[in-house]
């Protein structure tokens, strides 16, 4: 058969160069030769040809038949596969048992950091901080505290309230806290249904909710007003550990140091309010 481009890839396919796919091919249709007789027919350079014909034999893929001159003869291509399949599986075995303990030894040393980044986002519009929310409020397992503006609980009442319901009657703790108005009371008796709400003595221009210690978002609202989707709001949201672990904490200490919303709302008049204002 001939010496064509097919054969020779498919040799190569399975570990020969060219020149030893050459040669290996010219040695079948001859049966046996001298290395000088391979080398014109294979297209093998003389200056190469006993180098491919010894790197065939140290394959198993050639027998030197030991006469003047060396007579080179073909091994049959299958024998080769079997000895090429046997030396595969022990490989792959070698790696399979040695697996565990070369991937300890060569372990990217990053990953063993004590400590891991999270990401952050930059989100716009009230609606899809809405939405980053609502994602928020259905991972919560332990704990959701919200610290917002005069505003914040119609908005919570209108975009939460069924997750709301549901986080608190699987036991989650609900915290909020607002500085309570004239305008808001109504809201916050309905939220204390399912919340703990307390009442903080100045106005937050800003919200912030955080779940489980471990995500965080904080909006300006924009306006502040009741809508629950339309507005302008722009937000920041982060996973980071070491942020949303000290954001927890900070709002939990606002939470804490506010009234409890059942006794503010024993009082005939609104608690007096002192504005945060921005430096």
């Amino acid at each position: 058969m001939p010496v064509n481009q097919e054969r020779m890839r498919k040799l190569m396919d399975h570990g020969l160069t060219e020149y030893q796919a050459r040669a290996y091919l010219t040695l079948l249709d001859l049966g046996a030769a001298t290395a000088t007789q391979v080398s014109p027919m294979s297209k093998v350079p003389r200056t190469r040809i006993y180098a491919t014909m010894r790197q065939l034999h140290q394959k198993g893929l050639v027998q030197i038949l030991p006469e003047s001159p060396l007579r080179y003869k073909p091994v049959p291509f299958e024998a080769y596969l079997q000895t090429l399949a046997e030396e595969l599986r022990s490989r792959a075995q070698q790696i399979d048992t040695g697996q565990e303990s070369l991937a300890r030894e060569f372990a990217i040393v990053a990953e063993a950091s004590p400590e891991s980044a999270g990401r952050f986002e930059a989100i716009y519009g009230r609606k899809n901080v809405r939405e980053r929310l609502l994602r928020m409020y259905t991972t919560a397992a332990r704990e959701v505290i919200g610290i917002g503006t005069t505003k914040s609980p119609g908005r919570i009442l209108g975009a939460f309230r069924p997750d709301l319901v549901e986080r608190a009657s699987q036991g989650v703790q609900l915290k909020y806290a607002f500085c309570f108005t004239p305008d808001n009371r109504d809201d916050v008796r309905i939220l204390l249904r399912h919340a703990q709400v307390r009442h903080i003595d100045f106005m937050m221009p800003v919200y912030m909710h955080v779940v489980d210690g471990k995500e965080f978002l904080m909006s300006h609202p924009i306006p502040d007003d009741d809508s629950a989707y339309r507005g302008d709001d722009i937000a920041i949201w982060t996973n980071d550990p070491a942020i949303a672990g000290a954001m927890s904490e900070m709002s939990e200490r606002i939470w804490a140091m506010g009234r409890p919303a059942a006794d503010v709302l024993k009082e005939p008049r609104p608690p007096r309010r002192v504005a945060v204002t921005r430096p």
